[in-house]
């Protein structure tokens, strides 16, 4: 089970998959780090690579998340699961939702068989969202009465999408999810 972190923020991005690892790997855009700027809080959904990438974000906004396959320890990204409240709205975050019986395919996520209430084991009561990363593509899709969210990936999308995150807006318990594709000033 994972115990609800509550947060006080209204504009969240959610990031994954973008494998940060300074002086072999990619690295943030001044583009990506612009169209993050006035958010109150950064969610990463694992692989994110080094904690240096995490500190380049923590400059803009506080960051927590979950741990992927290729994340440096660190506490902000510690935990495989994480429940968020924010505001009136329960959010469960993970990486990759096949691992936790979630999904029976992530890309294009595919419920597995109950997966609602296998949600509400996992993150300790009902979600309204459900955040997870592993696929570098981008989606937003209602299933079952739950808001399933991938942000893609904002570094190394999967091949024919856009490089992605995703900007969320809660208000009480409203939420509204907008994928954005940061492109370089021209």
């Amino acid at each position: 089970m994972s115990p609800a972190t509550h947060l006080d923020a209204r504009r969240l991005a959610v990031l994954a998959d973008c494998h940060i690892h300074p002086g072999s790997g990619p690295d943030w855009t001044t583009a990506i780090l612009q169209a993050l700027a006035g958010v109150d809080q950064i969610i990463t959904l694992g692989d994110m690579g080094e904690a240096a990438g995490l500190d380049r974000l923590a400059a803009i906004a506080p960051v927590l998340g979950v741990r992927g396959r290729d994340d440096s320890d660190d506490p902000r990204t510690a935990p495989a699961l994480r429940t968020l409240q924010i505001g009136g709205l329960r959010v469960g975050c993970v990486f990759d939702p096949t691992t936790h019986g979630l999904s029976t395919l992530a890309d294009p996520f595919s419920p597995a068989a109950e997966w609602t209430q296998k949600a509400s084991e996992l993150f300790d009561g009902p979600v309204r969202v459900l955040l997870h990363g592993a696929t570098h593509r981008a989606s937003i899709a209602e299933i079952d009465g739950v808001l399933v969210i991938d942000p893609g990936s904002a570094l190394l999308p999967a091949e024919g999408s856009a490089p992605s995150f995703v900007l969320l807006t809660v208000v009480g318990d409203q939420v509204d999810a907008e994928i954005v594709s940061p492109v370089p000033a021209t």
